[in-house]
């Protein structure tokens, strides 16, 4: 004979006490879910002060008591305090009483910082980035652009990049170098950031010449300048090596002019 369990008895009072019972596990729930939300805001206030507060501000106070410079942006102030650059920063120098800095793909243009991107088996590289533009007859010819030969209404309109045979020419012509003068590889390439400060001290000794002609021209205290004095001013603005083994001697071109001008005075007009 099969033996059956008796169905439970419900009564009120067992009822009662079944929904207090789930009632005291729920609040119970509550109680430890509240309990853990607040220890997760509590980990998070105090993550948020040591982080967001608390480290910025050790580093800054660091920054601005043991590198003030460089936390500041290697800023170059002049005799009236005005900001004329930083040492991390290139600028175009034109005129021939200055030093000259490296090709810039983005013309030194500090907003937008970049490189011309063409690779060593890239003809361009040679011969630059310009490109061919045709317009219909009779349209202007598009700024910039020289006439093709052979091809009617072409132009050939050069780009942000000139090639290396372009600044080449340009740095001998400007600085009175014989056509097969080697040239250092820095003053006809431009750097990646199109921003870069320094110059090889080879390309800065093959600009003394044209630098202390185009002085003694403007004469007065340029007058007495000298090909070894200029020299002298070019060694004081060496950086070495990174680290006393990375890379190359640099010239900073901007510290060399401002040096310049304070010994030999301002030229007129001067950029």
């Amino acid at each position: 004979m099969l033996e059956t369990t008796p169905e439970p008895v419900y009564t009120t009072r067992n009822f009662s006490d079944r929904i207090k019972a789930r009632a005291r596990a729920t609040g119970h729930t509550a109680q430890t879910l509240g309990q853990e939300t607040w220890n997760a805001l509590r980990i998070i206030l105090v993550l948020l002060v040591l982080c967001g507060v608390g480290f910025p501000l050790v580093v800054f106070c660091i920054g601005q008591v043991a590198f003030h410079s460089q936390a500041n942006g290697s800023l170059i102030t002049d005799s009236q305090g005005q900001v004329i650059g930083s040492q991390l920063l290139g600028q175009q120098f034109t005129q021939p009483e200055y030093f000259h800095g490296r090709p810039s793909a983005v013309n030194y243009n500090a907003a937008s910082s970049g490189g011309s991107n063409i690779g060593p088996t890239n003809l361009q590289l040679l011969n630059g980035n310009g490109s061919e533009v045709t317009v219909a007859q009779g349209t202007p010819a598009p700024a910039g652009g020289t006439p093709m030969a052979g091809k009617k209404n072409t132009y050939y309109v050069p780009g942000t990049y000139l090639g290396v045979k372009a600044y080449a020419d340009q740095f001998r012509q400007e600085n009175g170098l014989a056509p097969n003068t080697p040239l250092p590889a820095d003053i006809v390439t431009a750097s990646g950031s199109g921003l870069d400060p320094d110059i090889s001290v080879a390309a800065a000794l093959l600009q003394v010449n044209r630098v202390v002609a185009a002085r003694q021209q403007l004469g007065g205290k340029n007058a007495t300048i000298t090909p070894g004095q200029v020299k002298v001013l070019i060694n004081n603005a060496t950086r070495g090596r990174d680290l006393g083994i990375m890379g190359e001697p640099g010239v900073n071109v901007l510290e060399l002019n401002i040096a310049l001008d304070k010994a030999y005075a301002t030229p007129p007009a001067h950029h």
